[in-house]
């Protein structure tokens, strides 16, 4: 195994070095005015230090921030409380409110009365299973869990 010389170019910006014919690619992006210098992970880079007319003005006391501001009294602010499910809204949408409440609450009662109704009919007795002891309904022949036929 034969080890070749490998020439460098030097970037004079940057001071990076690069394959032989790689500077003129990186000459294209690096110049005096922005040297393209990259900083290490882990290693600090300098601060820069800023004009006077780009520095932060200096504030005049504490800033509030939104959970000061919350602690506000708010004993001011009326709620209003929906009679069907108890929720509490702003009196300008509980009207609203109350158009989809009532259609909910008229279908779970209507699904609640299906649902008597049909154990009612069917009056649903259930069957464990002799070898797992899956619970299952009378008129099934096979266990779920394990196969096993019913007799």
């Amino acid at each position: 195994m034969e080890v070749q010389n490998i020439q460098y170019e030097q970037c004079e910006f940057c001071n990076r070095k690069f394959f032989e014919g790689k500077l003129k690619m990186h000459l294209k992006l690096c110049s005096k005015e922005k040297p393209m210098i990259f900083v290490a992970k882990g290693k600090e880079e300098p601060k820069k230090k800023r004009s006077k007319s780009m520095a932060k003005p200096k504030s005049q006391g504490p800033k509030k921030t939104n959970r000061e501001n919350s602690s506000l009294d708010r004993s001011y602010i009326t709620t209003a409380e929906c009679h069907l499910c108890g929720r509490k809204f702003n009196p300008r949408n509980l009207e609203s409110h109350l158009d989809l409440c009532q259609k909910n609450q008229k279908e779970l009662m209507y699904k609640k009365m299906l649902i008597e109704k049909q154990l009612k009919q069917k009056k649903i007795t259930t069957y464990h299973c002799k070898q797992c002891s899956y619970e299952m309904e009378q008129d099934h022949n096979f266990c779920g869990r394990c196969g096993f036929k019913r007799k």
